[in-house]
């Protein structure tokens, strides 16, 4: 009688599945992170890989802009594995020659963008930091959604797409829906077509090792106000990882306070974030928000700021003072006393925006503050290079 491992053996090759018993050893470094250290600090690390991550919210709210912001970071991931893979290849050239050869002619992973609204701005998402020509945006005509659906899963079956966004669910027009009139109606059809498309997706993505985004919008539940529905039935729900709902918060001025919701041109927002279902990490952090400026994009400086005083206590907060703390030894930087110039003080700066202020004009020390931070958030360990309490 066969042992187990020759049954698994077997059936990896009858089915072309080598990873059939390590596929689901992914850990939770395993992540494609955000531009935002407070979304990627919420999210253990940002988006998970080979799963299915859903956005929804209101119009305006921030899904597109995030998932966009996601693309580029990915852009970055997977040109980094593409480089490490050939960088592995060419230490044994002689004996990988077809595989580098491959490599070098399909290129990093692909990213996919599904324009189904025709809503992408090219000059709003290079605001954000995103070089469109490395991403493969995709506008299809009025077509079935079961055509284009089926185009997905074929795309990511060639092995060479890494991330797939699709823009969005609502968007998708079925079969029936299109052979029928104005004023006709359908039965749940997205619903039923949205059922068997996770189904099938969902292998699909462990084994070509491919992430999926889906943006969503909301509906309006008559039965419970406080909860919201959303379009292309509960498989989604059920299917996906990670679900993040999106609002659009306060409006702030160019340094990052709150203004007025009725104000008629603020700098930017601020982007609450609600996590309703989370599978990759631990569930006890279920907000985020991060800056969003009109002109600017994103502003991560903020975010660390932020976490820097509320999360770790390097900025220790006292009244409106904000006391700078060496990241690694949490004991406050010094600077000469101008009264007394043989005495040294604690640097100290008066109110948030000084503290933004103070990191954009310390350079070495923001660089500690953010490697601190983004190690603590990816779980790594760093080593300080250099510790000093004197101010850089």
């Amino acid at each position: 009688m066969a042992s187990f491992d020759d049954l698994i053996k077997k059936q990896e090759k009858a089915w072309n599945c080598p990873g059939l018993m390590s596929s689901a050893k992914a850990v939770s470094k395993d992540k494609i992170p955000f531009s935002s250290p407070l979304m990627n600090h919420s999210t253990y690390g940002g988006i998970p890989r080979y799963r299915i991550s859903e956005f929804y919210g209101e119009p305006g709210s921030g899904k597109s802009t995030s998932a966009i912001d996601v693309c580029k970071n990915a852009a970055i991931v997977f040109e980094t594995e593409h480089n490490a893979q050939l960088a592995k290849y060419r230490e044994d050239e002689s004996k990988y020659s077809d595989e580098i050869e491959e490599l070098e002619e399909r290129g990093p992973k692909k990213i996919l963008y599904i324009d189904i609204e025709h809503g992408f701005d090219r000059k709003w998402s290079e605001t954000i930091g995103v070089d469109p020509e490395k991403i493969e945006i995709m506008q299809p005509p009025d077509v079935p959604a079961e055509e284009l659906l089926q185009l997905v899963e074929d795309l990511i079956s060639t092995g060479e797409v890494g991330l797939v966004v699709l823009d969005s669910i609502p968007s998708l027009v079925t079969k029936s829906e299109l052979e029928k009139k104005y004023g006709e109606r359908t039965v749940a059809s997205l619903a039923g077509l949205m059922t068997v498309f996770m189904r099938k997706i969902v292998p699909v993505l462990t084994r070509y090792q491919c992430t999926m985004i889906l943006i969503n919008q909301v509906r309006d539940n008559m039965d419970n106000p406080y909860v919201a529905n959303t379009p292309g039935g509960k498989a989604i729900k059920f299917y996906s990882s990670l679900r993040m709902m999106f609002r659009l918060g306060q409006p702030v001025d160019f340094l990052g306070n709150d203004l007025p919701k009725n104000t008629e041109n603020p700098a930017g927002y601020i982007v609450d974030v609600r996590l309703t279902k989370q599978k990759t990490a631990p569930f006890d952090r279920k907000n985020a928000t991060y800056y969003l400026m009109c002109q600017s994009g994103i502003r991560p400086d903020f975010d660390f700021a932020i976490l820097a005083v509320t999360k770790y206590g390097i900025i220790k907060k006292g009244g409106a003072w904000f006391t700078i703390c060496d990241p690694y030894t949490k004991e406050p930087l010094e600077t000469p006393d101008p009264l007394h110039p043989d005495k040294m003080k604690p640097v100290k700066v008066n109110g948030m925006a000084k503290v933004y202020d103070y990191l954009a004009e310390n350079a070495e020390y923001y660089s500690r503050l953010q490697r601190f931070i983004v190690d603590d958030i990816n779980g790594t360990e760093s080593e300080p290079d250099g510790e000093s309490n004197e101010a850089l």
